[in-house]
């Protein structure tokens, strides 16, 4: 149902927000300075109340254009850590902002959001009864628990087709708007399109731009699928030549696995075999032409196994110590990113405390039995979202499951802003399948009655 506010009911709510940011300002202005960029969201998303599916462009511009590291650099020194800390809760906060806009425009979804109720258990598991307190504070708990649930929010919302349909297609070009805007602001000097290990990082980090490029695969190869149009296998192959660029062995892996299910699993209905011997025969020569520097490219650092740039075997172990002491229901929320000590020396060697392993810190956050609730709660999400829907779309989100699965164990893939892009996709790939399925149940039903 499309819900309209009257225009005396916008004109109240108008005035009552005016006051309570002119209380706001006078009382604590100090934080009303930090809240000004997420104010400044807010306001934009009521502003595109009546056009959402320029907000879903908008959501899709914020992650392409790595709004969260753009806001890091906005200021130096002793403010960039605050910076920095505003630039990670505003991409936090933009999925919530976008499922408030749609639900008061559009209504509650009706389907269980399992992970969001997955993290709302642990969270109070880890208020009520885990020693939160000796580890991390309320703070840190609140704070990781919105990181956690931001990812799964959309599942909240109502929405006509077509708004799910630009999130699914928007989705895929976020790492061509990153890895485009990165090579221009290369250029000019603004920022470094290469880290220094020569990896190509676009707006983002080679980690997080890989990881927008694996959903971006999903989103292309499910797109593809679904009418078999050319243009889906360009814009597919931009995405997987970027992902070479920037040499990420666990989201290549990812993506490998992906495809390989996609090829091996497909029926004659979802991708048939003259499609596939087209694709392979035709696409090979121009593929590989295209694709062959960047293959290239990264084989420079996938031959290398030896080295390991983001340290897992030597953090890892600091989680193992953790999850030992307590197995079970763990240390609390949160209690993940706190365990290593900034001021080891190895862990300033490496420059991160991150477990680049979900298993991991979500067992010492939730300890075994958390962390297997909400693992499952995903899978269960995703499985039971498919079960109606068409074949193409059943395939693809459970072979990106699959695929989330396995690169669950050696990325960060439930907390950065890249897990955003990807169970937003998610989200929006089911409540599709769910309203184009609807038709179908109906007419099975009104078949079944007068048969």
């Amino acid at each position: 149902m499309d819900i309209v506010l009257s225009p005396a009911t916008q004109r109240l709510a108008a005035v009552l927000g005016a006051m309570a940011l002119l209380l706001a300002a006078v009382l604590a202005p100090e934080y009303m300075i930090m809240l000004m960029p997420l104010l400044v969201l807010l306001v934009a998303a009521l502003a595109l109340y009546q056009f959402p599916v320029a907000l879903v462009l908008a959501m899709v511009l914020v992650y392409g254009l790595a709004l969260d590291i753009q806001l890091d650099l906005m200021v130096q020194g002793g403010g960039a850590g605050r910076s920095a800390a505003l630039g990670a809760a505003v991409v936090k906060v933009v999925p919530f902002a976008v499922t408030a806009v749609l639900v008061l425009r559009y209504g509650l979804a009706r389907t269980p959001n399992w992970p969001f109720l997955a993290f709302t258990a642990i969270a109070g598991l880890s208020i009520a009864i885990l020693p939160i307190g000796r580890v991390a504070g309320m703070g840190d708990m609140v704070r990781s628990f919105i990181g956690s649930a931001a990812p799964f929010a959309l599942g909240f919302a109502l929405a006509p087709r077509r708004i799910w349909t630009a999130l699914c297609r928007g989705v895929a070009f976020v790492p061509i708007i990153s890895a485009g805007v990165g090579l221009l602001a290369g250029l000019v000097g603004f920022y470094p399109a290469l880290d220094e290990f020569g990896r190509f990082q676009g707006l983002h980090s080679p980690p997080f731009l890989a990881g927008f490029c694996t959903t971006a695969i999903f989103a292309a190869t499910l797109e593809y699928l679904r009418g078999f149009r050319t243009r889906w296998l360009l814009v597919g192959g931009m995405d997987l030549a970027i992902l070479l660029a920037t040499q990420a062995r666990a989201p290549f892996g990812a993506v490998t696995l992906f495809l390989v299910l996609v090829f091996l699993f497909s029926g004659q209905r979802t991708f048939p075999l003259q499609r596939k011997v087209d694709l392979v025969m035709g696409g090979m020569v121009p593929g590989m032409l295209l694709l062959g520097p960047f293959m290239a490219y990264a084989l420079e650092r996938f031959t290398r196994m030896t080295e390991n740039f983001s340290g897992r075997d030597i953090i890892w172990p600091y989680f193992l110590d953790a999850i030992e002491a307590r197995p079970l229901f763990g240390f609390g929320l949160g209690a993940g990113k706190l365990i290593v000590d900034p001021e080891d020396p190895k862990i300033r060697l490496l420059g991160s405390s991150a477990a680049h392993n979900e298993y991991l810190r979500l067992s010492v956050d939730a300890g075994i039995v958390g962390c297997g609730l909400i693992f499952l709660s995903i899978i269960l999400w995703v499985w039971s979202g498919t079960q109606q829907a068409r074949p193409a779309d059943k395939l693809v989100l459970r072979a990106a499951l699959a695929a989330a699965l396995m690169h669950s164990g050696f990325d960060n893939t439930l907390i950065a802003s890249t897990a955003v892009m990807q169970f937003a996709w998610f989200a929006a790939a089911l409540a599709r399948a769910r309203m184009e399925a609807e038709p179908l149940r109906h007419t099975a039903r009104h078949a079944h009655t007068t048969g």
